[in-house]
């Protein structure tokens, strides 16, 4: 720059509160956080009214990110398949002032304390202003973006709309059939490549041989095991992958689920699939299902119904869960509730031979239009 900046002084109004000691995650839903927003008291007088307001703005400066390698071109939220733009084009935090910007719900106000929902700030973060939120200049009518967010927007609504409508045909499935976590984990081995009937089978002779549990599970041979859990076909596969498990969960955290499920998403997904039998999928189950956290499942249902609606031309496992978990709130219930939701779509009508006139889908479904228009 020709011309010499002038001098900047910045200074804290106060600060956030919460328990996010760290940053977390990236499948962290910030929507759902409460915050305190802690303001000098000096400054008591100048919040006068501002609860008379739903929403507030809040600036802040962002700690923790890092800006000693900043890049001027960046790839939106760090997907390889959007467009690489420039740094100012994105809402990255990595930038040359880390300055953040969030629209949230003011609850209340106590004096010189704000509490308020959806503030994407770690515990500490130092505010450094905030304005009330005011939709009429807050919110431009003829405010424009360009494709490559509209089209993202436009998948989030589709994928919102099927789980509407599938839930409208079907209802709610009370998904997974488990009464508590282990049982969960050991139906999600067993349904590898099986019925969930046969399953069922298997899981009942091991809840009548008292053997349902890490420890019964040791201490039987495995081809006892695999006698047990004969009717889910590949028994002795399976028998070894249940021994694989159980031997893993003694060893490394003494039979405690509790103690496993506290690692976050990325760590608890890491160390399932390190053992034996344990694949994407089945490990997404866990996660979902018995540990409770959000990580949305891609099975053969799945991919068969999306990419017959033509959301997605990647066939890859990372590619459809991204599309859920990108284009979706993160909410373990709603996961929960739409993955059972297609599975059974699948069963019902999107067979591999489908019954398209029966499919509460098929107004949204490219297959079943351009099968039907080529008809006409």
């Amino acid at each position: 720059m020709n011309k010499e900046s002038p001098g900047m002084f910045l200074k804290a109004i106060g600060f956030v509160r919460n328990r996010l000691k760290e940053l977390p995650n990236r499948d962290f839903d910030y929507k759902k956080a409460v915050s305190e927003i802690v303001i000098d008291s000096s400054l008591t007088e100048a919040l006068d009214r501002l609860d008379e307001f739903s929403h507030i703005i809040v600036l802040y400066w962002m700690h923790k990110a890092v800006t000693s390698q900043l890049r001027t071109k960046v790839h939106v939220r760090g997907k390889q398949e959007l467009p690489l733009v420039g740094l100012f084009a994105t809402r990255s935090p990595h930038r040359p002032n880390p300055i953040g910007m969030t629209t949230v719900r003011l609850s209340e106000r106590q004096g010189n304390i704000l509490q308020v929902e959806g503030l994407d700030a770690i515990d500490g973060t130092p505010v450094v202003d905030i304005k009330p939120y005011i939709p009429r200049g807050d919110s431009p009518t003829d405010a424009r973006v360009p494709q490559w967010i509209t089209s993202q927007q436009s998948t989030s609504r589709m994928l919102i709309n099927i789980y509407h409508q599938l839930m409208t045909h079907y209802g709610t499935q009370h998904w997974w059939p488990a009464r508590e976590p282990f049982e969960v984990i050991v139906g999600a081995i067993l349904t590898q490549s099986a019925a969930w009937t046969n399953v069922a089978k298997a899981i009942a002779n091991l809840k009548s041989a008292n053997a349902l549990s890490p420890v019964a599970l040791r201490q039987l041979p495995q081809h006892e095991v695999a006698d047990l859990i004969h009717p889910c076909g590949y028994y002795n596969a399976k028998a070894l992958k249940l021994k694989s498990l159980v031997n893993w969960l003694g060893k490394n955290y003494n039979d405690d689920l509790d103690k496993l499920f506290d690692n976050d998403i990325d760590l608890l997904r890491q160390q399932l699939l390190s053992i034996h039998g344990i694949g994407e999928e089945t490990a997404d189950s866990i996660i979902l299902y018995a540990a409770h956290k959000p990580i949305f499942v891609i099975d053969a249902y799945t991919r068969r119904i999306i990419s017959r609606i033509g959301l997605i031309s990647e066939n890859s496992y990372a590619a459809y869960q991204t599309l859920f978990m990108d284009n979706l709130p993160t909410d373990t219930r709603l996961f929960n509730e739409y993955h059972a939701l297609l599975v059974r779509l699948a069963k019902d009508a999107c067979h591999k031979r489908p019954l398209c006139q029966q499919c509460c889908l098929n107004n949204l479904c490219q297959f079943y239009i351009g099968g039907r228009l080529e008809k006409d």
